[in-house]
């Protein structure tokens, strides 16, 4: 719908602004985090360098790109990639290995199973966060009202992050503690200098790795 011009702007996949131009984000405006994530993890039946077939979740462009990235750059491994439905048994029971993303149930496993949370992976390799999504708008739509709005909504958010914890670890069937920990611990919801760098970096890689095939500005907006 961003792409089509139904809308005006969304939170969505960073990468999504890496491919599009024409594309701002909102300031100070992220869903990010430095070191592990624990909600964007790697699953393999064997050693990460002996990796030769990998299962890719397809909710994410950001995540299945830093999958990419980070296979090749930290193990030195380019396994084949097959897009699938975010189910782990049935990934790991065709190939080595499955992402997926945005499931905090996924602690309990098989024996052996080697867990590898991208979000670490990323922060050993760099030393930086990462960027997972943000509000990306259409540069010519944006406008001061758009970027108040969404600054309120995510103070209201941040204010909010226990009874949001609560009401998200019911829904999902978590330990209220899992939650929490993923929200006031694990996630960073702001964009500063710090992940403007990072957000850099991982558009860099991209284009080495030949994930885009070109770099554009992704400009921050300011009215």
């Amino acid at each position: 719908m961003l792409r089509s011009g139904e809308i005006d702007v969304a939170n969505c996949s960073i990468f999504e602004g890496l491919q599009q131009p024409g594309l701002a984000l909102v300031p100070n405006i992220s869903i990010s985090a430095d070191g592990a994530v624990k909600s964007v993890r790697l699953f393999s039946k064997v050693p990460l360098v002996d990796m030769r077939t990998v299962a890719l979740d397809t909710s994410s462009l950001t995540s299945t790109a830093l999958t990419r990235i980070l296979l090749k750059e930290s193990f030195g491994v380019t396994p084949e990639y097959h897009h699938h439905a975010p189910d782990l048994s049935a990934m790991l029971a065709q190939f080595d290995a499955g992402l997926i993303i945005g499931d905090l149930k996924l602690f309990d496993l098989e024996p052996n199973t080697i867990v590898y949370d991208l979000g670490q992976g990323w922060k050993d390799l760099t030393g930086m966060p990462f960027v997972y999504a943000g509000w990306l708008a259409r540069e010519d739509r944006a406008s001061a009202e758009m970027i108040r709005l969404l600054t309120a909504a995510k103070a209201w958010g941040v204010e909010h992050l226990e009874p949001l914890a609560v009401k998200w670890a019911a829904a999902m069937n978590l330990p209220p503690d899992r939650c929490r920990d993923y929200f006031f611990n694990v996630m960073n919801y702001d964009l500063l200098a710090d992940q403007l760098e990072a957000l850099r970096c991982f558009q860099r890689k991209c284009l080495d790795h030949g994930l885009i095939s070109s770099i554009h500005p992704l400009p921050i907006l300011e009215f």
